[in-house]
């Protein structure tokens, strides 16, 4: 049985990416003031972040129909959905719906949509996995089943520089946001294991954060067997920072084996901003 992997397009990749691990994408719409971004890797994150700093207006975004991902899904015998954390976006819930649309239309086909409890590098993540598991010939209800449990466990970690997307979407209040701006205060978030934000610590100064972020991560690692996991760095017109991260943590946490390095796409640039990054493990 040929099995496809659809994502929603806050499934940060490269196209070089995309094409080796044929993703298929379903893109969200982003939108800017009276301007709308459609979100299929084409893009340009640079015009986007200039369209968010010059509107007082939040920037928001909209999930795919359900008939672009039913589209998708008529396109192979089985399917598997990688969609953002259901609590962050209706995307989950429209794949869904598209899922019993095609079953209806074509019962015997196989199709599984995960909520990764997660976003952005934590969807890669997802999904570098099915296709691991594909290519190596598992079934598709052992794969179903090890992912699940892979997402139950799996941690997403973000710093992020630039908190005024977050301030005018009302995600945190004009207090913290100018804490942040004025004192240079950088909170750690991560996920409550529900697809939920949490904050996790906060430090000042973006270099300290970096450091808290990676005193965190190989924290959660130590106990993991050596050279058995890998970690996707979803960064926001940052590469630099990036790199130096994955050098930290190549270096502190023996249980990696590959660190992998993506840019943010348009969803993710919404919310990660400009300096942002973004882990999954």
């Amino acid at each position: 049985m040929s099995i496809q992997i659809i994502v929603d397009s806050c499934c940060d990749t490269t196209l070089t990416l995309r094409n080796a691990m044929q993703f298929q994408i379903a893109p969200l719409t982003v939108d800017v003031g009276n301007k709308q971004f459609l979100d299929n890797g084409e893009l340009s994150i640079s015009t986007l972040l200039t369209a968010m700093k010059s509107t007082k207006d939040p920037a928001a975004s909209a999930c795919p129909s359900p008939e672009s991902y039913a589209n998708l899904m008529r396109q192979s015998d089985a399917s598997m959905v990688v969609t953002l954390s259901s609590q962050l976006s209706g995307s989950y819930n429209a794949a869904m719906v598209a899922k019993e649309m095609v079953l209806e239309e074509f019962p015997e086909k196989k199709i599984h949509v995960f909520d990764s409890q997660s976003a952005s590098a934590g969807e890669l993540r997802i999904a570098l996995l099915l296709r691991e598991w594909i290519d190596g010939g598992m079934d598709f209800d052992s794969i179903v089943t090890k992912a699940t449990d892979f997402i139950t466990n799996m941690k997403t970690f973000f710093v992020l520089e630039d908190l005024s997307n977050l301030v005018k979407n009302g995600r945190i209040s004009k207090v913290a946001g100018l804490m942040g701006t004025m004192l240079n205060i950088r909170p750690i978030m991560g996920e409550n294991g529900k697809g939920e934000i949490i904050q996790l610590d906060k430090v000042r100064g973006t270099q300290a954060a970096m450091r808290r972020l990676t005193e965190i991560v190989a924290e959660h690692l130590k106990k993991m067997q050596t050279a058995s996991q890998t970690l996707i760095i979803s960064h926001c017109n940052c590469p630099e920072r990036a790199m130096e991260l994955k050098k930290a943590f190549m270096e502190l946490c023996p249980a990696l084996k590959d660190v992998i390095l993506v840019p943010t796409g348009g969803v993710s640039t919404v919310y990660a901003n400009n300096g942002g990054v973004v882990l999954a493990v």
